[in-house]
């Protein structure tokens, strides 16, 4: 199983969301990192067919998606970052009515709506309308529709926003535990969501590749990227102007920040140890 992007290109009037990008996606969880306005969102809607590209083609196992048409959509589950409710329904009904229009068979429906609603934790609130659910609640009920059938090809565009520390590991886990045989496609803003499951991360600035490796490949590619510096508080805000501050924290009653860059000053203990993605961003993506 193979899902290429070549050359691929969407504008929106004078700005250029995505710039010619090309990418391979095999079995397993790719994360995707960038600021607001990266493209990542334009990247998931061009690879659901839900808007249209102005160049470049997206290929299954070899096939034009535009031309396998209704038989490329059975293979999708997406979970878009805002999607509207049918707010008097209940979550039970609504996954029903979600099942049905992807052609789940009708035996498995209430088996899959079961499960899904017990690994989101949402179990006790099945027969519960929509409009009562909190935000976190209802991006729960959205993971699980995309989740229905068992699709080949998962997107996911802030699945785990809204959701509490124990619900997020819960859910970061369900989702590492199904990808063996899955593209999945895995957008967010918590870094660390996408650092401890992803088998490559994606970065993206710009509506342009930066580079696409594992979290660990990244991470070593800074290690001479990161400083440490002694500062006092007056020091400080001025060093948050001019450089970019992944860490501010006290040891033995002194100021320490950490530093990412290219054009960091001179003195300072370089830190190769313990660095983590959000350094990587920082130093690849953050303006």
């Amino acid at each position: 199983m193979k899902l290429e992007i070549k050359n691929l290109t969407k504008k929106y009037g004078d700005n250029t969301a995505l710039d010619n990008l090309t990418l391979t996606f095999e079995p397993g969880i790719y994360g995707i990192l960038g600021e607001n306005g990266a493209g990542k969102s334009t990247l998931m809607n061009l690879l659901t067919d839900n808007i249209k590209r102005d160049s470049g083609s997206i290929l299954y196992d070899g096939k034009e998606i535009l031309d396998m048409k209704g038989k490329y959509r059975e293979l999708l589950g997406f979970m878009p970052q805002q999607q509207g409710f049918y707010e008097n329904m209940t979550a039970d009904s609504f996954l029903h009515y979600i099942a049905k229009l992807k052609g789940v068979d009708k035996k498995d429906i209430d088996k899959q709506i079961s499960k899904l609603l017990s690994i989101t934790n949402l179990e006790k609130v099945r027969h519960k309308k929509i409009k009562s659910f909190s935000g976190g609640m209802k991006q729960r009920v959205l993971l699980c529709q995309a989740l229905l059938g068992s699709p080949k090809i998962l997107i996911l565009d802030e699945p785990t926003a809204g959701l509490d520390p124990k619900e997020r590991i819960k859910i970061r886990n369900f989702i590492s535990s199904i990808s063996r045989n899955k593209i999945i496609l895995l957008a967010t803003h918590i870094v660390s969501d996408i650092e401890s499951i992803s088998d490559k991360i994606i970065l993206l600035k710009k509506g342009k590749l930066i580079d696409v490796n594992s979290s660990y490949e990244l991470i070593d590619d800074i290690k001479d990227k990161v400083k440490e510096y002694e500062v006092t508080e007056e020091e400080l805000p001025q060093i948050q102007d001019k450089y970019k501050v992944s860490n501010i924290y006290t040891k033995n009653q002194k100021l320490i920040v950490r530093l990412v860059g290219d054009d960091l000053p001179s003195e300072g203990k370089s830190v190769t140890e313990h660095l983590t993605l959000e350094e990587v961003y920082l130093y690849y993506l953050a303006e």
